[in-house]
């Protein structure tokens, strides 16, 4: 059992947005409770004074400090010139007691910077005020402000702490090391960075922790000088698993000029898409050498992403994701603590993918685990630990060969004392999605996307029909982009595959409306476009066979109540349309749809 110790809670936010972040250059308020978790704290205003002493972070200069004020009944500011802090200085009834649960609150305005965006803490020192902790901090971050026409990473970009982000908390006596795994997983259809040049700037990610001994904080760092155990500063972040072109992480030197530890990630200079798509979709870091000696409850982890760009001239705004750690007790038997993996679906569009599920675990105390998956042919995995330690992790990562069906995959792991006892086991359950339609009249496969509760194909249809389908220009190499054309009587398009079918107006309408507006919608579903439809603008066949508007106009083909209306995709205006009509004998692209 960690030792207790008395407990406030510390929160710091933008009045505007009521998030721990102020944008560069702009002037805001902060708005600070202070709300009291334990017993009663006793408030003297004879000296020496009770008093609250705020530092703020160090992206702010002191020439800005001084501009900032607060004011608040019963408690007098003033500006600490010694230490460049802000003071409170309790004036009121005295003694006055400040009860559990309730909490001070107050708003510092006038608060602006103009440094350069970073992350870092507010810290408020507690002075004369009995059982008050010495100290609380939690993450503020700055920012630059978010722009018109900025791309969202909140959009694209997944960041998760695997299993919860569960911390077990020790004592001096009995200190346990945690490793938490942070992971960046790219959920976008293109490359997290999908310009044709290399990006500009220094792309970066700053990782934070709450400071402190109270429940709400990790761990202490006011030992900067002489970290000792349970210290903040002996935390160490290195790349666990790196599936994209190459990241990087700095560890934080006590003997630095940052009075907090923080974390620095980012790609490296030869990493162009930053975080790729499928196999290439996540990067996840490890913080190890985590003892934290406060009590149980919970804490926060901020991530903060700065300067990254979209494209050759598209900039994502600046990101904080603020991430919930639970710290608890270790547990009073031994055996597997959690278990748990990168995903728990993993989409496939290939029947050749190979599927690798990367699965972690920790425990406490065990000699031997056995891994077991459903998945027809795998053998049993077994991995021993000749000398277990109280507190461990491991991992495998398990390979499945292609599929074409959708399939879930059950893994199971199990935990062995040293004399082969069994101590217990748990299990993560993947479903392996296959996004795919396998044509069963010729084999193909084809690529699928998710819209609307539907199955469109990503691709246009290639299947050679003979009479009615047709190659742009009859040529071979416009084959494998654009697919072939057909003709409203061509057996493809009255006769889809059983579960499929030729979409129909409404199913375009649909798709066209969930984008809001027809720009919106073609930059969406063109290829390239975020929405992974790759709509190509294939052209078409007159019924005297000659072939027009390739790379101008994509024509898709609409069930035959639609009386020859057809779906586009123009390049010229930048739209989609569904008000043109085609007899039946011109031949144009055909995607088939598969309501879920």
């Amino acid at each position: 059992m960690a030792n207790e110790s008395p407990d406030v809670s510390l929160t710091v936010l933008n009045d505007a947005t009521q998030k721990p972040i102020v944008y560069v250059g702009t002037a805001t308020g902060l708005d600070v409770s202070l709300v009291n978790n334990s017993g009663n704290i006793t408030l003297q205003s004879a000296a020496p004074s009770s008093a609250l002493e705020i530092f703020l972070p160090t992206f702010f200069t002191f020439d800005e400090v001084k501009k900032m004020s607060i004011s608040l009944n019963d408690w007098k500011f003033s500006v600490n010139s010694a230490d460049q802090s802000l003071m409170l200085t309790y004036t009121g009834a005295s003694p006055a007691t400040w009860k559990t649960g309730d909490a001070i609150a107050f708003k510092i305005t006038n608060v602006e910077s103009d440094s350069t965006p970073t992350a870092d803490s507010v810290q408020i020192n507690f002075q004369n005020m009995g059982q008050a902790p010495s100290q609380v901090q939690t993450p503020l971050t700055l920012s630059n402000p978010p722009k018109p026409g900025n791309a969202s990473l909140r959009d694209v970009l997944q960041v998760s702490l695997d299993s919860q982000g569960s911390v077990y908390v020790s004592t001096k006596t009995d200190p346990l090391q945690n490793t938490l795994f942070l992971n960046f997983k790219n959920i976008g259809s293109v490359p997290l960075y999908s310009g044709s040049n290399m990006w500009l700037g220094t792309p970066q990610v700053t990782v934070t922790f709450v400071y402190g001994s109270t429940s709400g904080a990790l761990a202490p760092d006011s030992d900067k000088n002489n970290p000792v155990v349970g210290s903040a500063w002996n935390i160490k972040g290195s790349v666990t698993i790196d599936q994209t072109g190459g990241w990087k992480i700095s560890n934080p030197s006590p003997t630095g000029t940052d009075p907090h530890p923080k974390w620095l990630l980012g790609p490296i200079n030869t990493n162009q898409g930053i975080i790729g798509i499928g196999a290439q979709a996540n990067v996840t870091f490890s913080l190890s050498q985590i003892v934290s000696l406060t009590p149980p409850g919970h804490t926060q982890m901020v991530v903060q992403f700065s300067g990254f760009m979209k494209d050759d001239t598209t900039k994502y705004n600046d990101e904080v994701f603020v991430l919930d750690i639970v710290k608890q007790n270790a547990p009073p038997t031994r055996g597997l603590l959690n278990f748990f993996g990168d995903a728990p679906v993993v989409a496939v569009t290939s029947p050749e993918q190979a599927i690798s599920i990367q699965v972690r675990w920790a425990m406490f105390d065990v000699a031997k685990v056995n891994l077991i998956c459903s998945f027809p042919g795998l053998d049993v995995v077994n991995k021993s630990y000749p000398n277990p330690l109280p507190l461990d992790y491991d991992s495998y990562t398990l390979v499945i060969p292609g599929i074409t069906e959708s399939v879930p995959v059950f893994i199971t792991l199990q935990a062995f004392d040293g004399n082969g006892g069994y101590l217990n086991s748990m299990q993560f359950t993947v479903f392996i999605k296959a996004m795919m339609f396998v044509d069963p009249r010729d084999g193909k496969v084809y690529p699928v996307v998710l819209i609307n509760n539907q199955l469109w194909m990503a691709h246009n249809l290639d299947h050679d029909d003979g009479q009615g389908s047709y190659l742009y220009n009859n040529s071979p190499t416009n084959e494998p982009q654009y697919g072939r054309l057909y003709t409203g009587t061509a057996s493809s398009a009255k006769s889809p595959p059983t579960g499929w079918h030729i979409p129909t107006q409404k199913d375009w309408q649909a798709l066209f409306d969930k984008y809001g507006t027809p720009p919106l919608a073609y930059q969406a579903l063109i290829t390239g476009g975020t929405s992974g439809f790759e709509a190509a603008l294939g052209g078409y066949r007159d019924n005297n066979g000659t072939f027009s508007n390739l790379l101008v106009y994509g024509y898709y083909r609409t069930s035959s109540d639609a009386h020859g209306l057809y779906a586009g995709f123009s390049s010229s205006s930048g739209n989609v349309t569904l008000v043109g009509t085609f007899p039946d004998t011109y031949a144009i692209s055909i995607r088939y749809v598969q309501d879920l």
